[in-house]
């Protein structure tokens, strides 16, 4: 069975949701009180989003 559909699929949506993360903890982060979970939460979207590209990089 060959791996690249099921592969493209995961990386499309790992950069989806990984994004919409991203956007939501800057939009947390907005507001001042909530700075710091804000900017935890958009750096976690953020290493989602880009997982499978850096996963292609360490593994290949």
């Amino acid at each position: 069975m060959n791996p690249d559909p099921l592969w493209s699929m995961i990386t499309y949506l790992c950069n989806i949701i990984g994004m919409l993360v991203c956007l939501g903890g800057l939009s947390l982060a907005h507001y001042s009180r909530h700075l710091w979970p804000g900017r935890i939460i958009a750096g976690a979207g953020f290493l989602l989003a880009a997982s499978p590209t850096l996963y292609g990089l360490i593994a290949g």
